[in-house]
């Protein structure tokens, strides 16, 4: 199953009901600094369930609904609807699900049109093992997190994450799923080097470290590494352990800004390998991103600061030459 279509309403910057298509694979979502762009990843959390206004950067409720211009009226509602299809079959089967608020307080869930309430539409989302996506969003922002705490904190936060109640299944899952992973993708990112996790006691409380043997064999724990390498290493290690957690796709917002050159060409190998089993929507803008989607959306403002989508293409070579950044 994957996200193949999103319309968004009165959400936001979006003014006029807008439709984006997804296929399998990697669709890449690509304009200038605030066209609204992130505004698509929020309606996507929002529809899924997401109640905390701070996870989908608002301070308050007002700004779930776009506030109005000179050439629009400010919304009454806002909808968002999501359509999930099997498979990428032309005739397989679609399952729809659509949130929707308006300014007085009231909310509404669909599925597939029928009106249910909030307890059947979380039902649903668990069913369709949507639930989980909620947690595998990372914004630019919060790429290095995990590694910018220490070693009992960041076993604190992946335990929290992934919902142990104890510490001894985290420690199973580490050796048997995640460690073997992350050292797979840190082999894409830096080809040359090593990575390890080291599972330590402080003060009798479990701790993750990391280790990354950088080439020349220079060692690097988490806190020694540079920015850009702090930000594949965290993205190495994230997406371990999002594979552990059972999701239809991934939500990348603008990911790569801090990696150089050498890294945009390693972190294609380490995408590819990361979209094998796994949809992405990745926000960008690096033309190495780009020349990897499957899908390519092209977000612009009005006048009036308003999103609308400039273009949309399903990629393949001839448009990949003709095509110019936006």
């Amino acid at each position: 199953m994957h996200l193949e279509d999103v319309i968004i309403e009165g959400f936001k910057s979006f003014s006029e009901p807008t439709e984006m298509n997804f296929q399998p694979g990697i669709g890449v979502i690509i304009g200038n600094n605030g066209v609204g762009k992130s505004n698509i990843l929020d309606a996507i959390v929002w529809t899924l369930g997401e109640d905390s206004l701070e996870r989908i950067r608002c301070y308050d409720r007002e700004e779930l609904f776009f506030s109005g211009s000179r050439q629009y009226p400010a919304a009454e509602k806002a909808r968002v609807e999501l359509a999930f299809k099997e498979n990428a079959a032309k005739d397989a089967a679609k399952i729809v699900l659509a949130r929707e608020a308006t300014t007085e307080g009231k909310e509404q869930y669909f599925i597939n049109a029928d009106s249910v309430t909030k307890d059947e539409y979380q039902s649903r989302l668990t069913s369709l093992r949507l639930k989980q996506a909620l947690l595998t969003i990372i914004r630019q922002e919060e790429i290095n997190d995990i590694l910018l705490v220490g070693p009992v904190e960041r076993f604190a936060k992946l335990q929290i994450l992934m919902g142990f109640d104890s510490p001894e299944p985290l420690l199973k899952v580490l050796k048997s799923e995640i460690e073997p992973l992350f050292i797979r993708y840190m082999s894409h990112l830096i080809p040359m080097g090593e990575a390890k996790i080291h599972e330590i006691i402080n003060n009798g409380r479990p701790g993750l470290d990391i280790e990354v043997i950088l080439p020349g064999n220079r060692k690097r724990r988490a806190h020694q590494l540079s920015g850009g390498e702090k930000a594949i290493t965290s993205l190495a290690l994230k997406m371990a352990v999002f594979h552990q957690l059972d999701t239809l796709f991934y939500l990348l917002d603008e990911v790569e800004p801090s990696l150089d050159y050498t890294n945009h060409k390693s972190m294609q190998a380490f995408l590819k390998d990361v979209s094998s089993d796994r949809q992405l929507i990745m926000i960008t803008h690096l033309r190495s991103t780009m020349d990897l989607a499957d899908t390519l959306h092209g977000v612009r403002t009005r006048y009036d600061g308003s999103s609308f989508m400039k273009f949309y293409f399903v990629m393949d070579d001839r448009l990949l030459r003709l095509y110019k950044c936006c």
